[in-house]
């Protein structure tokens, strides 16, 4: 069985981007991944501390004792991961760029993907009316993971985000689910 990484990067366990993520799960359960979710607004998660310990040749983790320890070891077999996380002050939430700072050890000293060849998606929450509003944060946050030399298999992006997500949204998230099995 394959595996995907759920990552929600949202200060609100059960809100809008959350709704999507489970839709996303849902996916990824339907074609038979295991999903394993992680909330970075865990108050051990702690950012990076600039030690650098990452950077020797045969660090494949953070040596931080934290939440993301199982992290790690759960992306080196992972089948991909789907990021989610709302839009503050015109960029995705602290919370997410915690786990973009911790993904440091999955490049090599040389800057060359540890992990290559998982796919990734990432959804996108903010208040705007606007669904053209934040579309470069998204880009900027793919741009990160495609770094890693991984595989964008979708992208959900929803504006005005409130109450319960359009059905066609959510039909987008449980695709996305779906095609990160490889």
């Amino acid at each position: 069985m394959g595996k995907v990484l759920i990552f929600n990067g949202s200060p609100k366990k059960r809100g809008t981007t959350a709704s999507l993520l489970a839709q996303a799960a849902d996916g990824a359960k339907s074609k038979g991944l295991e999903v394993v979710e992680y909330n970075l607004n865990d108050a051990s998660l702690r950012g990076c501390q600039g030690c650098m310990a990452c950077r020797k040749e045969d660090a494949v983790a953070c040596v931080q004792n934290d939440y993301f320890s199982t992290m790690y070891a759960d992306l080196k077999d992972a089948d991909g991961i789907i990021f989610g996380a709302p839009i503050y002050m015109g960029s995705i939430t602290a919370q997410g760029w915690k786990l973009i700072n911790r993904l440091y050890p999955a490049m090599a000293p040389d800057f060359s993907p540890r992990f290559p060849g998982k796919n990734f998606g990432i959804i996108i929450t903010h208040g705007a009316p606007d669904a053209e509003a934040y579309k470069p944060a998204a880009e900027v946050t793919a741009g990160f993971f495609a770094r890693l030399g991984w595989n964008e298999v979708g992208r959900v992006i929803w504006a005005g985000a409130g109450g319960e997500a359009p059905e066609e949204l959510s039909s987008q998230a449980f695709a996305m689910g779906e095609a990160i099995a490889r």
